[in-house]
């Protein structure tokens, strides 16, 4: 499963950006199956291993190389949470 936002549709086709050993971004095409919450499960096109670009998709280019960051890492300050009730 991969988080919906990953993936990018045009004319019915979908891709991904991953992320290679040598952190080379690459689009690889993938076929969607069903979705859960804001996931999808991805049928055909990644493997367990492979690592998917989530965040600056529209940034991001093939070839691109990139840096990595682990997943909530990106903000050093949380969030300020707007449905907290006074």
């Amino acid at each position: 499963m991969i988080p919906q936002r990953a993936v990018q549709e045009l004319q019915g086709t979908f891709n991904v950006y991953v992320v290679g050993q040598d952190s080379v971004v690459q689009v690889r095409a993938v076929k969607p199956a069903n979705r859960i919450g804001s996931d999808w499960v991805i049928a055909e096109g990644l493997e367990p291993a492979d690592r998917v670009v989530v965040e600056g998709i529209q940034k991001v280019r093939p070839g691109s190389k990139v840096r990595l960051v682990a997943p909530g890492a990106a903000s050093a300050q949380p969030a300020a949470d707007s449905t907290t009730k006074k």
